[in-house]
């Protein structure tokens, strides 16, 4: 019966890496590329760039004088200050952005005003109709905007997202998602800017979830509707540390999620529930690497639209065949589906290890994108509905209704000032 699941062939979908779409651009000089936050990840940001052959790292924008003095002068290559500075002097064709999160939408908008493209670190922005001028934006110049939301490249949200869309597990009926780590106040102490609500744009929400956030929209569509509790449990700030929501998709699956930076890393868990199977990720603690994933698939011996009037016990169970896809499972699928290894070593990110993180590949795709006008494997587009679940599921807890999509951006703009300036609270804030 579990012959149905072919880990074999190539997805219709677009979120598969295709090594066709990685065209040699010929006669195009290279890239003029500047990473605006060096510090933090900004650094690995550098570090991949300079690996791209297609690409000459021009220039560097801190606010750090120290380290962007030292950092510039080690790599050669010209450093502001301001950001501003480094667009009126026209030395860049493309910047990635790595600052706190307050200053996407500001950096973003002016770098797109002025005619570069711009792969942003998450969050996208703090709030939707940031999100949505900069797309605007990006549109009326035919400029491209990457999103750093890397874990869709990971391999178990690969996994999960082609046995979804494979159809095995039929039509989803429901979801539950827990995402779980630990964060003490030295994490705050660190970066004081995470504390506050004009800064960082939410707690765990903003920063931590994000991914999540995204992943679950990528793999289960456009929300319908939310409806959730956002609390501070452990922390002394004002911004989330802990939610849970409900969400209704716009074709019928119910997803509850839990997720906190109040108890340690372990026992997360991921199950998809359709009617013809079901996927269960019972202890799920990757981050950046998949080791320790597995993903368990149970078919049902037929449709539950046909087993509800066929099983004529009331408290008879449809029968269920298992399989558990490991690491090395996930590995196999990769180099059917993905071709991984060939593709990675093409785009120059695999030095003989078995796998690597997305990071490099969605830097890839963004240079790739802008020299052969094409599409990133994350686009500004795809990753408008993490922003709008966040800022839906604020506007839920804070306002205590459930919120209908689209979400009135107007309305979230107005919660999000009150937030700023303490007119409103979230549940248990300091």
């Amino acid at each position: 019966m579990f012959s149905r699941l072919q880990y074999s062939g190539c997805a219709s979908a677009g979120y598969y890496f295709h090594s066709d779409s990685y065209k040699k651009v010929v006669g195009v000089s290279k890239l003029r590329f500047g990473v605006i936050g060096i510090n933090g990840i900004g650094k690995y940001h550098i570090r991949r760039v300079m690996e791209d052959e297609r690409v000459e790292l021009a220039a560097l924008v801190d606010v750090n004088e120290e380290s962007l003095r030292a950092v510039a002068s080690e790599l050669n290559v010209s450093g502001f200050l301001d950001y501003r500075d480094l667009l009126d002097a026209d030395a860049v064709d493309a910047v990635s952005i790595a600052t706190p999160h307050h200053l996407h939408a500001e950096i973003g908008l002016a770098c797109l005003k002025a005619g570069v493209h711009i792969y942003l670190e998450k969050p996208f922005a703090n709030r939707l109709s940031e999100v949505d001028a900069m797309l605007a934006e990006a549109a009326f110049r035919k400029l491209k905007i990457c999103v750093g939301h890397q874990y869709r490249l990971h391999q178990s949200p690969q996994t999960m997202k082609y046995i979804i869309d494979s159809g095995e597990l039929g039509r989803v009926m429901q979801v539950l998602w827990t995402w779980a780590e630990f964060r003490p106040e030295s994490y705050y102490e660190r970066d004081a800017w995470r504390r506050n609500w004009h800064t960082a744009g939410g707690g765990l929400l903003m920063n931590q979830a994000s991914h999540d956030l995204d992943l679950i929209c990528w793999m289960f569509g456009r929300p319908a509707a939310v409806s959730a509790e956002v609390m501070t449990q452990l922390h002394d700030m004002a911004l989330d540390d802990a939610f849970s929501a409900s969400i209704v998709f716009e074709d019928g699956a119910l997803a509850t999620l839990q997720m906190s930076i109040n108890r340690p890393r372990a026992f997360s868990i991921r199950h998809v529930a359709g009617d013809r199977g079901i996927l269960v990720m019972p202890d799920v603690r990757s981050l950046t690497g998949d080791e320790r994933d597995l993903i368990r698939v149970g078919l049902y011996e037929d449709r539950l639209t046909t087993l509800n009037v066929k099983l004529p016990g009331p408290h008879m169970q449809p029968g269920i065949e298992w399989r558990t896809i490991s690491d090395s499972g996930h590995r196999r699928l990769h180099e059917k589906l993905l071709r991984p290894a060939r593709l990675w070593r093409k785009l120059g990110v695999l030095k003989q290890q078995k796998k690597t993180t997305g990071l490099p590949i969605l830097l890839r795709s963004f240079v790739d994108a802008v020299l052969t006008d094409g599409e990133p494997l994350v686009s500004g587009t795809s990753a408008r509905a993490a922003v709008e679940l966040i800022n839906g599921i604020l506007l839920s807890a804070v306002r205590k209704k459930p919120v209908q999509f689209p979400v009135d951006a107007a309305e979230y703009d107005e919660l999000f000032e009150e937030l700023c300036t303490g007119a409103s609270r979230i549940r248990g804030a300091r």
